[in-house]
């Protein structure tokens, strides 16, 4: 097949060793043949007795007797030249795994590929029940189990380690935002791997189409592609994906041009793997066909069961990547009959609307491969079909339109278009690229009129093919290096903002502890600077997400002011994430709406007041309506602030009791402050604590006027820290009454 047969070095001729053929060449003598010239012998047809005889087209030095008894010592450098074309293949393919691990922390713990979730969250299903059934087959199945043979050894190391937990006690979120980031860098790493044999594998495919040129230059090109390199970032099978079915490619080239059952068995076995990665590149088997019809030709029946092979190796590749299609038919028909369903009647992804050839040809020729590129990769199809100077070439034109002319327009049918279906296709276009560079450069060669610059103009036509795409590479990079915005600014806030500090952000809250970090807010200007001070608010975080546009809008600057803090650079190509401006609202302990009489104290804080009220109807967890008449069923909503005047060394807990005129308790709650994510041990001194300490009234509470009493205890001892007003010592703190009725 194309890969061995390309890759395995041949047995060592006399053509590649001529030291030693000249040791034997007074002995060569046979009958006379069809002249058949070597790199490093001459014909001599003027041999005594009509015999040929092969001579040394240079003078041979007398060999060592030491050195014929030592192949290293026998190679010369005619020898070794054979191989540094696979050594600078090799090379190429570690700096494009470089090139792509480099920066493939992206943005975690962020996660905004809409796909990548989807195969980890199957592999954490597996590692958590056992079970090896996805039970989702909108796609196949073998990159999850690709995947799981990476998380699962993963995973038993970080539980030894102490950096997992049992699957079953985690909170474990993966859209969005990820608690478990070391799944997607592996997962990452892996499709990075794989990109890297990808490389590979365009070199050796091109070479056997066109020449070592043309495949260095065509696995060049792939390895600095910025939209391959993109993909080959994610937890996703698009990679993977463009790799088999290159490789059905390259099997299939080799059915074209040797028709053996290997190479039928092969280019099956490959379409199968493809097609059970995505469904769609079963679309490769199309390829084998075509090739058999090529090898064949008017012997196609009689060679027809060599087809039927490759037909059962595909079976076998696909069942084998995708078992649970045969042992969980409903499922898997379900899931093939859903992704069907997604891409005909529904319209969303990169662009929309069926037979939408505009959107393909702006892909194609800007992000996918680029104008240049793209015009280069039609030329290159058209010389190995019109103007081929190999065996094979026209074969090989033949079955690249066979599989990429029926895999466009099927995807064009559709009315959804995603981009990233087209990853086969520009891995594939680097074949012709890599052709069309070869002729243009071996062209340029012959130009003698150049002179000593004809290799220079060579270099220069290849170095036009790769420079585009190598930039733009380049410039994903640093935008990567560069860091997402929302991780630094969460590093700031760790840095700048104390525990228990209350902030609003037009950001999505994280997963994690019950309460989050930050409350979410749809606009800052839909309120004023006095009214998040009232709410408890010390700090404001707004998002160019939120504000559509890049630079910071005059009612932002309005509300707050300059911030203290900005994230994103000048335009939103410099660094990953939203552009992000962090202010202060000033807030201090004069701003709580209610306060009490005296000096109250809890263990090291001061009680300087508090918000009541009922949930903002249309931000419930953003902030309360003043209210001191409460329905029965409703949520009391309130907020307790405490100035920390000395550290707590206990972790108490935060009471707050609605009390009816007998003093018997009729609703309570006992909390941790900030739902457990800031203990009281954590509080600073010199620092503003606002909790939020929402109290739900049973719906058959009687009408009339209650008390509400707030203080701390100990969970462990039931303990209250010492507690005063105005030096009276007390275990709690009555801060004020409210009513119950309609």
């Amino acid at each position: 097949m194309v890969l061995w047969d390309a890759i395995a070095p041949r047995t060592p001729s006399s053509a590649t060793h001529p030291q030693a053929n000249a040791l034997k060449r007074e002995s060569l003598s046979f009958p006379a043949a069809p002249k058949q010239h070597s790199n490093n012998f001459r014909y001599n047809g003027a041999a005594p007795g009509g015999q040929c005889e092969c001579l040394p087209r240079h003078p041979v030095p007398p060999m060592h007797p030491d050195h014929a008894l030592n192949p290293i010592a026998r190679a010369t450098p005619h020898s070794m030249a054979r191989y540094w074309p696979w050594l600078v293949l090799a090379g190429l393919a570690l700096a494009a795994f470089g090139l792509r691990a480099w920066t493939l922390r992206l943005n975690l713990p962020y996660v905004d590929h809409p796909d990548e979730p989807n195969p980890v969250n199957y592999v954490v299903g597996m590692l958590r029940t056992g079970d090896p059934n996805p039970h989702f087959f909108q796609k196949p199945s073998l990159y999850v189990y690709l995947l799981l043979a990476v998380l699962g050894p993963h995973y038993r190391w970080g539980l030894a380690q102490g950096l997992y937990a049992p699957l079953d006690q985690m909170t474990i979120t993966t859209h969005i935002y990820t608690t478990i980031p070391g799944f997607f860098l592996w997962g990452r790493t892996l499709t990075a791997a794989i990109s890297a044999l990808t490389v590979i594998s365009v070199g050796a495919v091109g070479k056997r189409i066109a020449g070592w040129e043309a495949g260095l230059l065509a696995a060049l090109f792939l390895a600095l592609a910025p939209f391959h390199l993109r993909h080959s970032q994610y937890v996703t099978t698009d990679v993977t994906t463009a790799w088999l079915v290159l490789l059905a490619f390259g099997a299939a080239l080799a059915v074209a041009q040797g028709s053996r059952w290997r190479d039928y068995l092969a280019a099956g076995a490959f379409v199968g793997l493809a097609a059970s990665t995505k469904y769609n590149a079963g679309i490769a088997a199309l390829m084998v066909v075509a090739a058999h019809i090529l090898a064949a030709r008017r012997q196609s029946l009689m060679r027809f069961p060599r087809l039927l092979a490759a037909g059962a190796a595909a079976a076998v590749g696909f069942f084998a990547g995708t078992p649970y299609a045969l042992l969980s038919w409903g499922e898997f028909t379900r899931g093939i009959l859903g992704q069907v369903k997604d891409y005909s009647e529904t319209a969303h992804g990169d662009f929309t609307g069926a037979w939408n050839v505009a959107g393909y040809v702006d892909f194609f020729t800007h992000d996918g491969l680029g104008w240049l590129a793209a015009l280069a990769a039609l030329t290159g199809l058209a010389l190995l079909l019109l103007r081929p100077t190999r065996p094979g070439q026209r074969a090989a034109g033949i079955l690249w339109l066979s599989f990429v002319a029926p895999y466009v327009l099927l995807h064009m049918a559709q009315s959804s278009h995603f981009n990233r279906n087209m990853v086969a296709v520009v891995v594939l276009a680097a074949l012709p690229i890599g052709a069309t560079g070869a002729r243009v450069a071996t062209i340029c060669q012959k130009q003698k009129q150049l002179g000593g610059l004809r290799h220079l103009a060579a270099a220069l036509c290849c170095l036009a093919l790769v420079l585009p795409g190598a930039l733009d590479s380049w410039a994903y990079t640093q935008r990567l290096r560069r860091g997402d915005t929302r991780v630094q600014s969460l590093a700031w806030l760790d840095a700048n903002v104390p525990p228990g500090a209350r902030i609003a952000a037009e950001l999505r809250p994280l997963p994690g502890a019950p309460e989050s970090r930050w409350a979410e807010v749809a606009a800052l200007p839909a309120h004023d600077l006095a009214w998040y001070r009232r709410q408890g608010y010390a700090f404001l975080v707004g998002s160019s997400d939120a504000w559509r546009q890049w630079d910071i809008p005059a009612p932002y600057r309005q509300l707050a002011g300059a911030p203290v803090a900005e994230f994103g650079g000048p335009d939103p190509r410099w660094q990953l994430g939203p552009h992000l401006a962090i202010y202060a609202t000033g807030l201090t302990s004069a701003d709580a709406p209610m306060r009490l009489t005296g000096d109250a104290i809890v263990g090291g804080a001061h009680f300087v007041g508090f918000a009541l009220g009922t949930p903002n109807a249309d931000a419930p967890t953003l902030g309360l309506e003043p209210a001191r008449r409460i329905a029965p069923g409703q949520t009391l909503a309130l907020r307790t602030f405490w100035q920390v005047a000395q550290p707590f060394t206990t972790d108490y807990f935060i009471f707050v009791h609605l009390r009816d005129a007998t003093g018997a308790t009729v609703a309570q709650r006992d909390t941790p402050p900030w739902q457990g994510r800031f203990p009281t041990s954590t509080w600073r001194a010199n620092t503003l604590i606002v909790d939020v300490n929402d109290l739900p009234l049973p719906a058959n509470l009687a009408p009339g006027e209650y008390s509400l009493v707030v203080g701390m205890f100990d969970p462990t001892s039931s303990g209250h820290p010492p507690t005063s007003i105005n030096g009276q010592p007390t275990d709690a703190l009555e801060i004020g009454r409210i009513t119950i009725g309609q």
